[in-house]
């Protein structure tokens, strides 16, 4: 069903910011969306597809790439459903800073899967081993991605147990709280790669942080706190992309 939305015609449906950097040219009344995200990630059948149709979707930025965590994408979020963008550029919070609503044209592009968060950019060559790959044109991404003329509304992460976690919300932004770095070993307690946390009841749920981010080799906290992040999946473990080390908070 999702292959023939996609490739046949269009769906039919009625801070972070460093303004030294200046913006990109906003838009009052953008082109409505054709359908919603989370119609789209209902009906995407796990394998990369090119979109072929006029698909438009709608969403608030829940990302920032000013840490470095977050590498040439960001993400977008509507209605507890979630898209990251594979947009292959640098410092994109000052051109689409944290709570601003953009609008998203898919036609000419492709949608995959990683870590279960639904993603769109170009459609990989045949040699690739991922699911999409970045777009990496700013004429294409100013012809993709249009922002509105609207004031910044950071959405608030969904607040959620361990337990309550679920492969739907893989790409929105997720807050757990109470939990305690638990390392699956002994080993140096910095942010780099995979940390494990586990709340009072032994569930657990492990943070992901690039090398290359400008707090991977600070310490991670001993003591109880929440956590805020982009959700993930691996396949056997739930992961929190942090955006910088605030997401990681004292309680």
């Amino acid at each position: 069903m999702m292959r023939r939305m996609l490739l046949g015609a269009a769906v039919l449906l009625a801070g972070c910011y460093d303004s030294s950097f200046g913006e990109r040219e906003r838009t009052a009344e953008p082109e409505p969306s054709t359908t919603t995200i989370g119609e789209l990630r209902a009906r995407f059948e796990g394998s990369t597809v090119a979109i072929e149709g006029e698909v438009t979707v709608s969403g608030r930025v829940t990302t920032c790439d000013r840490s470095g965590n977050f590498y040439r994408t960001l993400c977008i979020e509507s209605d507890g459903a979630g898209l990251e963008i594979m947009a292959g550029l640098d410092q994109l919070h000052n051109d689409y800073p944290e709570g601003s609503l953009l609008t998203v044209r898919l036609q000419g592009w492709a949608l995959g899967e990683s870590r279960g968060v639904l993603q769109a950019g170009r459609k990989p060559s045949a040699a690739s081993g991922y699911p999409t790959d970045y777009i990496a044109s700013r004429p294409a991404l100013d012809r993709t991605i249009v922002r509105h003329d609207t004031p910044l509304q950071p959405l608030a992460p969904a607040v959620r147990t361990i337990g309550e976690l679920a492969p739907p919300m893989c790409g929105t932004l997720v807050r757990i709280e109470g939990v305690r770095y638990s390392p699956d070993e002994l080993s140096e307690g910095h942010w780099t790669g995979n940390k494990r946390f586990a709340d009072e009841s032994g569930a657990s749920i492990y943070t992901y942080v690039r090398s290359y981010a400008d707090f991977a080799d600070n310490e991670v906290p001993a003591g109880r706190c929440s956590l805020t992040g982009i959700l993930q999946y691996d396949g056997s473990r739930y992961l929190l992309k942090l955006r910088d080390e605030t997401d990681c908070s004292p309680l």
